[in-house]
């Protein structure tokens, strides 16, 4: 490699740029074409805007005007998308060579999580590949059979009922405690129910050389039923976002399966504890005080995810909840210590946690308004309106194509869609639970492979289905709109039905697991 510290100025048409990242040239195609098809869609996606405000301003209607609203939102969230995340960094599966072996303290926190997945993920624990560490399960039930579990495989045993203090803060107060007790240089987090690989340690301690480093976080991967239903493995998130994220410095820690360095997290007093969940705060925290986080693109865990629609319901509220809570009360923008870089990178998470939860249902609710009014802004103007429509709609499939690059960004654009009463109730719930006043934190995984349940969550979905079924019927055959107008409309019901049907037949039917992927099998249950 040239040692110019400024040849990557100097490349030419035959890509002879002296590469720097692992998988750089690999990926110089594809990042180049997200970056024009970004800029594309921006700039059809501005001139759609320009075009339904013009058609909105002549003849303004509180429906066409939410419309409107909704649709700025959502581009907003694409061009943070746009300026984000076509610019990936990655890491060799390898990591990086340690000078020398860090101490490692290995939490596992716990509490009432059922006792064959405590001892899967206990024994996966004792067989890492790495001296030395010790294993610490600190456990905030206070349960006799975890105990000796703990004490049979050679873990050390904390628990704060019966060490006779309260539980405060739940899971970051207990990690506190741990933290308290234990004098490592690092501490590797894993969550009762992830099963890590004997050779996490030694592929992720080595980036500590790395001076002000706080944090690794290894991509996480799940037991999940054939089809993935509820899109559990997060390919958008877990492949695309968080390496945008950790070629800007923003990382978010996902709480389990992330190596953290102990003086960094005394140096903020520990764990955050003002969320539900420490995780997103915590590396929060840690960015705005200039220390840095790097994500490794690998898996090297293994864990449940909620395979019933109430368990991703209550999942992805806290995840949503806290969030929210740090965009109303702690927002980026206003943040002390980040970069302009990290700032859009957070906000974007959050906004697309306010589309999800504003502004698909107001896009579900505007036609049925027009099926009952009859009128549109648009009427006399589809020609125009699809023009732009069309290609704003063609340049976001073509970005997409090129930034997330086979990840299944649709499924993730319709379980964003289909989940939208439970991120408008976090948004909503956020704004009663400002500093001083903490949610409730539930445990997720207390009944890994309890039945489906009830369907009463669906009730949203089944009844904005319904209604763009009929609607445009009884329209009709009432007079209340013109037959051109409800042609016009029926499309948008149309993309509706389609989109909030994927959780529909998600929640509907039975997982199906491949033998090696069923979790009843690894954790004996």
């Amino acid at each position: 490699m040239s040692k110019n510290p400024f040849a990557f100025l100097w490349a030419d048409w035959r890509g002879r740029l002296p590469h720097r990242r692992y998988r750089d040239r690999e990926h110089r195609s594809r990042r180049l074409k997200g970056l024009f098809f970004s800029l594309l869609t921006l700039i059809l996606g501005a001139a759609y805007l320009l075009g339904v405000a013009w058609l909105v301003v002549r003849n303004p209607r509180g429906q066409d005007i939410f419309f409107l609203a909704g649709e700025t939102l959502a581009f907003l969230l694409l061009a943070l998308l746009a300026s984000d995340v076509w610019d990936l960094r990655f890491h060799h599966p390898r990591g990086l060579e340690p000078p020398g072996d860090f101490p490692v303290d290995i939490f596992v926190p716990c509490r009432g999580e059922p006792l064959e997945v405590i001892r899967t993920t206990l024994r996966a624990v004792t067989r890492i590949s790495y001296t030395p560490f010790q294993v610490y399960v600190l456990d905030d039930e206070g349960s006799e059979q975890v105990a000796e579990l703990a004490r049979s495989l050679g873990c050390h045993y904390l628990s704060r009922p019966r060490a006779g203090l309260p539980l405060e803060d739940s899971k970051s107060g207990n990690l506190n405690f741990g933290l308290s007790r234990t004098h490592s240089e690092l501490i590797l987090v894993l969550d009762a129910d992830q099963v890590p690989a004997p050779e996490i340690l030694t592929r992720l301690a080595g980036f500590f050389r790395l001076p002000r480093l706080a944090y690794v976080q290894a991509k996480q991967s799940f037991f999940l039923p054939d089809g993935d239903p509820f899109y559990n493995a997060d390919e958008v998130f877990y492949e695309v976002v968080q390496p945008s994220n950790d070629q800007a410095n923003a990382v978010f820690s996902c709480g389990s399966g992330v190596l953290y360095r102990r003086r960094a997290l005394e140096e903020m007093g520990g764990f955050a504890t003002w969320n539900i969940l420490e995780d997103v705060t915590t590396s929060y925290e840690l960015l705005s005080r200039g220390w840095k986080g790097v994500y490794f693109p690998h898996a090297l865990t293994q864990g449940l995810a909620p395979h019933t629609l109430a368990g991703v319901y209550r999942q992805r509220f806290q995840w949503s909840l806290d969030t929210m809570r740090l965009f109303f009360w702690d927002n980026p923008l206003f943040k002390s210590g980040l970069t302009f870089q990290q700032r859009r990178h957070f906000l974007l998470v959050m906004l697309s946690y306010l589309v999800s939860g504003l502004v698909v249902p107001v896009f579900c609710l505007i036609p049925l308004l027009v099926y009952w009014r009859g009128f549109h802004s648009m009427l006399g103007q589809g020609i125009f309106y699809w023009a732009l429509r069309g290609g704003y709609l063609l340049a976001t499939i073509l970005m997409f194509r090129y930034l997330f690059f086979h990840r299944r960004p649709l499924k993730q654009f319709k379980i964003m869609c289909g989940l939208f009463p439970v991120y408008g109730a976090a948004i909503v719930a956020a704004l009663f639970y400002p500093p001083g006043r903490k949610p409730r934190y539930r445990v997720n995984n207390r009944q890994p492979f309890a039945a489906s349940g009830a369907w009463w969550p669906l009730a949203p979905h089944l009844g904005f289905i319904f209604l763009h079924l009929t609607l445009p019927f009884l329209s009709l055959w009432l007079g209340w709109a013109l037959p051109r107008l409800v042609a016009f409309n029926a499309v948008f019901s149309a993309v509706i039905i389609w989109v909030l049907a994927d959780l529909v037949l998600a929640a509907a039917g039975k997982p199906r697991w491949h033998p090696a992927r069923d979790p009843r099998l690894v954790y004996g249950a």
